[in-house]
C-alpha cells in the first residue's frame, strides 16, 4: 500500500498552526521580560479607575452650578492635582528632617546598637557574629548601594505610576472605547456597564485603602505621643503612607520612627518595635479584612487569601494589587456565570446571588 501525502491544504493548516503557536510563545515571552513595566501599566490603571468617578462627580457637579460643561483634563486637575501637590510637600517636608535624623544614627550607630539591642539580646543568644559582621563593616558597605539602587527604583516608579494615572484619566473614554471595540456592537452596552461596577469597585477598594492609612497614621501618633518619641506627627504621616503597602506596611512606615526611637532609649526602642509587630498582625489579620470587606463587597476570607496568594506570587507588589484584582474577578465571575444563569433560570431562583449594593 502507498503512503497517503498530506494535501497542500493540511499542510497549509499545519504552518498556520506552527505560526499561530510560535506568536504566541514570542509574545509571551515578551511580556515576561517586561513585567515590571506591565506591573506599573496595572497599579496605575487600578487606582486612575478608582478615582475617575470623582473627576466624573467633579464635571456633574460644575455643570450643575455653572450650566455650562468642564473639560475632562480641567476636572482631572481639580482632583488630581491637590493630591499630588501633598504629595510631594509631605516628601519636601519630612524627607529632609528624617535624613538629618538619620545622619546623626548613622554616627552614633554602633553605641546605640551595642547598648540597645545587643546587651538585651545576649542574655539570650550569641551576639558575637553580629558584632564581628558590625566591626567590619560587612552589613553597611555591602548592601549600601543595593539600598540605594532599590529607593531610586523605587521613586522613578512612584513617578512613572503618577504620570500615567494622569494621561488615563483624561483619556478614560477613549481608552474605555478602545477596550469596547473588542467585543460585538451589539453586547457593548452590557459591557460598558461591567467596566463601569469595576470602576466602582476599584474606587471603593481606594477609599478602603485610605481609611485603612487614617486608622494606621492615627493610632501610631497616639501611641507616638504616649512613648515621648520625636517628631509623632511625620512619623505617624510616613506610617499612614506605608499603609498603603499591605501586610509589610505598618513595619515599613515604623522603620524610620525605628531609628528615632534608637537614638532616644532602650524602652523606646523595643516598644515602637513590639507595637508595630502587634499593630501589623491586627491590621492583616482583623482590620483590613473587614474594612476591605465593606467596602469592596468581597468576604474576609477572600480578602485574606488574596493578601497570601499576592505577596506569594509578586511579593509586595502582589499584595498591593491582591484586593483589586479578587474585586475585578468577582465582577468578572458575576457576569460571566451568575448574569448568564440569570437569563436561563428563573429569578426568584438563582437571582438572589445578585441583589446587593455594589
Amino acid at each position: 500500500m502507498s503512503a497517503v501525502l498530506p494535501s497542500s491544504k493540511d499542510l497549509e493548516l499545519f504552518a498556520k498552526k506552527v505560526v499561530i503557536v510560535t506568536g504566541v510563545a514570542i509574545l509571551l515571552v515578551l511580556l515576561w521580560m517586561v513585567r515590571d513595566i506591565l506591573i506599573l501599566i496595572f497599579i496605575a490603571a487600578v487606582l486612575a479607575a478608582g478615582i475617575a468617578p470623582a473627576v466624573h462627580r467633579v464635571r456633574v457637579v460644575w455643570r450643575f452650578w455653572f450650566h455650562r460643561q468642564l473639560a475632562r483634563g480641567t476636572a482631572v486637575m481639580i482632583v488630581y492635582l491637590p493630591f499630588v501637590i501633598v504629595l510631594v510637600t509631605l516628601g519636601l517636608i519630612l524627607v529632609p528632617q528624617l535624613i538629618s535624623d538619620w545622619k546623626s544614627l548613622s554616627s552614633d550607630l554602633p553605641v546605640l546598637v551595642e547598648k540597645n539591642i545587643l546587651v538585651p539580646l545576649e542574655k539570650y543568644v550569641s551576639m558575637e557574629g553580629v558584632r564581628e559582621a558590625l566591626r567590619d563593616g560587612s552589613i553597611a558597605e555591602g548592601r549600601m548601594f543595593g539600598y540605594v539602587r532599590g529607593a531610586a527604583t523605587v521613586v522613578a516608579a512612584i513617578i512613572a505610576i503618577l504620570f500615567m494615572i494622569a494621561y488615563m484619566l483624561i483619556d478614560a473614554h477613549r481608552l474605555r472605547n478602545l477596550i469596547l471595540l473588542i467585543y460585538p456592537t451589539e453586547s457593548r452596552g452590557e459591557r460598558r456597564r461591567t467596566l463601569n461596577r469595576m470602576a466602582r469597585r476599584m474606587t471603593s477598594w481606594l477609599s478602603a485603602q485610605l481609611i485603612l492609612a487614617a486608622i494606621i497614621a492615627v493610632t501610631t501618633f497616639v501611641t507616638l505621643l504616649i512613648l515621648r518619641i520625636p517628631y509623632a506627627l511625620p512619623l505617624a504621616i510616613l506610617a499612614g503612607i506605608g499603609e498603603m503597602v499591605p501586610v509589610l506596611g505598618p513595619i515599613l512606615g515604623a522603620i524610620p520612627a525605628l531609628g528615632i526611637a534608637l537614638l532616644s532609649s532602650r524602652w523606646q526602642f523595643w516598644s515602637v518595635l513590639v507595637f508595630a509587630i502587634l499593630l501589623q498582625k491586627i491590621e492583616n489579620l482583623f482590620v483590613a479584612p473587614r474594612v476591605m470587606a465593606s467596602k469592596v463587597s468581597v468576604s474576609p476570607l477572600t480578602v485574606f487569601i488574596a493578601f497570601m496568594m499576592g505577596g506569594t506570587l509578586l511579593g509586595i507588589v502582589g499584595a498591593i494589587m491582591a484586593i483589586p484584582v479578587a474585586a475585578i474577578l468577582q465582577v468578572a465571575f458575576d457576569e460571566v456565570f451568575i448574569a448568564r444563569r440569570e437569563r436561563r433560570q428563573d429569578m426568584e431562583r438563582a437571582g438572589t446571588l445578585l441583589r446587593r449594593v455594589d
